[in-house]
This record gives structure tokens, sequence and C-alpha cells, in this order.
């Protein structure tokens, strides 16, 4: 009988301490959420990304992330890694601008983004360009060639594990075409900018 009351006891005990972790657990998991809300609510928006680089032909210099292969600029890489750090900490974020400036005399490109609060609910935690330059055809071939268009951008990025991305043109940026399309300088170059969510893998916070 009194081995049946220890047994009994230790149950008792055992519960007891399980419950207690499992209600602090629950505890600072909640603790955690109200902290992220409260820095969510100083963190101060919006935030610029920005870089520079040089490149050694027109290829090179709207590379904004790499070229055949090879990393040039790294613009994706760098402002990606700030878009799923802000989704990590809680927000949804968006990109609200792209300025770029090139200097073909030095050959090197500038560039920043900003990056702010979503204003519409989604999380765009993506950032990709496609362009062209050096001649005439490059004001096309920014956007109809395989690879350029959207469609395809967005195929890239479901072969990455989501299923259903949005896309959305943050800048298409125009450089040393005038506005009938002839070439009026070094380096004629177009570039698209897009944002992307990726719903799937990165919900958006509620």
């Amino acid at each position: 009988m009194k081995n049946k009351n220890k047994i009994i006891i230790s149950s008792i005990l055992i519960a007891g301490a399980y419950y207690y972790f499992f209600l602090r657990n629950k505890k600072n998991e909640n603790d955690n959420k109200s902290e992220n809300i409260e820095n969510n609510n100083k963190m101060e928006l919006p935030i610029k990304v920005n870089g520079s680089y040089k490149g050694r032909n027109c290829d090179e210099l709207h590379a904004f992330e790499s070229t055949g292969g090879r990393k040039v600029g790294g613009m994706n890489t760098k402002v990606n890694a700030e878009l799923i750090r802000l989704y990590k900490e809680g927000i949804n974020p968006m990109i609200t601008d792209i300025k770029v400036t090139f200097d073909t005399k030095n050959m090197i490109s500038n560039w920043e983004v900003t990056i702010d609060k979503s204003t519409d609910g989604k999380a765009w935690v993506g950032l990709t360009s496609r362009g062209s330059s050096g001649d005439k055809s490059a004001y096309t071939r920014a956007y109809l060639v395989k690879g350029q268009r959207p469609k395809d951008i967005e195929e890239s990025i479901k072969k990455r594990g989501e299923k259903n991305p949005e896309l959305k043109m943050i800048k298409d940026w125009v450089w040393n075409f005038d506005k009938d399309k002839n070439i009026i300088g070094k380096c004629p170059t177009r570039q698209l900018f897009y944002s992307y969510t990726m719903p799937t893998l990165y919900p958006p916070h509620k």
C-alpha cells in the first residue's frame, strides 16, 4: 500500500512539474510575442539599404546581383537579408523606393533601396531584377527574352519551394535612352526591379 501511495504521489509531482514548465514556456512565448510587438512599435522605419560596385563592362555595370553565374553587385542578397530580418521580427516588409545611378566614366554603379512596413498586409520578402545593356536592343531585351519575363521569374521562385509567389514591379529604370528609345550615351540600360511575396514559406503576419 505504501508503495502504491508513493507511486501516486510521484505521478502527481511529475504531472505538476510538467504543467508548471508548460505554463512557464507558454508565458515566455507570449512574452516574446509582446516584446516583438513592442520592438516593432519602437523600430524606426523606413530603413535604407545601399551599395556600390565597379563593373568591367556594360554587362557587369548593370549586374546588380550577378551575371554569368558570377556575383557582382550582390544587391538582392543584401536587400533580401534585411527583408527577412524584418519579417522574423514580426514586420511585413515592403520595398517602397529604389534609386540607381551609373558613373559610366569610372564604371561604378550605386543603388539605394528603401524598406518600410507593408501597407497591403502582404509580406514582400524578396527583391530581384532583370535587365539588359549595351546597345539599342537592350531596351526590349530587358523584358522580352526568355528568363527576363515576369512569368519566368515566378517560375524561378517556385523552384525554391514557393507555390504561390506574387510579383510586383517596383521600378522600370532606363539609362542613356531618350523618350524615343534612341541611345544618348555609354552603356544604354533598362533594368526592371521586382519585389515578391512567398506566402507559403513566409505567410504574412496578422
